[in-house]
């Protein structure tokens, strides 16, 4: 197929970097797998043993999700980081591509991560309009 290295050398470098997000998925849940294994290893010595079983053990891990709080409950704050870094990487592209060509149309290319920043910032203040007070 490739006649030389100089053919097949371009091609590395698209294709390791579809690998990488395909490399990342597996190896999570490749993770997630051996800790659970892991936990429930542990959960048959201690019932083998006759000892009691923590509820910790039992009950189903977090991933330490930064949308969510402890036990699964939404949390408010959840688009505004997303929101901020919208805003903050359309400010940077407007910048940078209105000091490599002024003058030219490029610096309109950061408006749009700008206006899903705003959009995301606007849809945050209405949902914590509607969100009932935490108790």
């Amino acid at each position: 197929m490739f006649e030389n290295l100089e053919s097949w050398l371009p091609m590395t470098i698209p294709l390791l970097a579809l690998m990488i997000p395909i490399v990342a998925i597996v190896s999570h849940y490749l993770g997630r797998a051996h800790a659970a294994r892991q936990r429930h290893e542990t959960i048959r010595e201690l019932a083998r043993a006759g000892q009691p079983i923590p509820p910790e053990l039992l009950a189903e891990p977090s991933d330490g999700d930064w949308q969510r709080g402890p036990r699964g409950a939404p949390n408010p704050n959840r688009i505004l980081i997303p929101a901020l870094l919208n805003i903050a990487v359309g400010l940077g592209l407007m910048g940078m591509f209105a000091l490599m060509a002024p003058g030219v149309w490029l610096w309109s290319i950061g408006l749009l991560p700008l206006f899903i920043g705003f959009a995301l910032t606007a849809y945050w203040a209405f949902e914590r309009r509607q969100a009932p007070p935490a108790p």
